[in-house]
Order: C-alpha cells, then sequence, then structure tokens
C-alpha cells in the first residue's frame, strides 16, 4: 500500500472490507490459477457495452509494423458516452487498419479516430502516460 500509508482518506477510499482494491480484473480458472485480465481504468462503456482499450491496442499492434507504437484511449462521445480514439506514433493508412481491424472486434470497440503523436510521453516508471495523451488527443480534435 505505497503511497497510502499515511494519506487516511486515500486509504479509506482503496480499502473495502479489510481487502485493498487495486482496480485490477481478473479471474481464478478451473484449477484455481489467478489470471489478470486488465485494469479497470483502461475499460470504457461504449452505449452500455464495456470494452477493453487493452483488446483494441493489442489488435492495432497486431496488424501495424512493430517500428510504431499504438494505443488507445478514449474521449466523451455525445451519443455513445465516449469514442475510442487510437494513437499511434507514425502515420498509417487508416483505411486499411479500419478494415483489418474490423475483422478482430466488434464494431463498437473499432476507433472512431486516429491521432498521429511522434512521441508517447511517459511517467517515471517508463509506462505510457495515458492521461496526458488523453489531453493531447482532446487538445488535437478540438482545434480540428
Amino acid at each position: 500500500m505505497e503511497g497510502y500509508l499515511n494519506d487516511i482518506e486515500e486509504s479509506s477510499l482503496r480499502l473495502k472490507s479489510g481487502w485493498y482494491d487495486t482496480g485490477d480484473l481478473g479471474y481464478l480458472d478451473g484449477d484455481g490459477y489467478l489470471w489478470h485480465k486488465g485494469r479497470l481504468k483502461r475499460f470504457v462503456k461504449i452505449g452500455g457495452e464495456m470494452i477493453s482499450l487493452v483488446m483494441v491496442e493489442e489488435a492495432l499492434n497486431e496488424i501495424t509494423p512493430e517500428s510504431v507504437e499504438c494505443c488507445a484511449v478514449e474521449i466523451p462521445d455525445a451519443k455513445r458516452g465516449s469514442r475510442i480514439v487510437a494513437i499511434t506514433s507514425a502515420k498509417i493508412e487508416q483505411s486499411e487498419i479500419q478494415k483489418k481491424l474490423s475483422k478482430e472486434l466488434p464494431n463498437i470497440a473499432l476507433p472512431k479516430s486516429y491521432i498521429v503523436v511522434s512521441n508517447f510521453p511517459r511517467m517515471g516508471s517508463g509506462k505510457t502516460d495515458f492521461r496526458t495523451l488523453t489531453e493531447e488527443v482532446r487538445r488535437q480534435l478540438k482545434d480540428s
């Protein structure tokens, strides 16, 4: 619980019935193994359905060149609550990628926009900073 020590308010938000709520999703298989499925923060609700942004990213990574970094973020949408935007580190052939993605993903999970960001922002741990990326996407879409 590092980061919550001596922070009574944040600790109380994370402790549920004596358990620490990590925000992770997983399941136990028939053999009793625990499988990690993702973070709750990396899911988006679109039209009443929960869509994994990680699932979208994995599909993107399968069909884009290895040299292209990809991720997916959620932005607000007046009709469906949210929509998915794909972010790539280089220009890609969007119509071709969308056609291939449509064979891998349900229609509701397909990115509605593609944005190129040459340098993905990183956190201190080296992981992608999705919050900063989402802000950049909102800025770019607002300006276009």
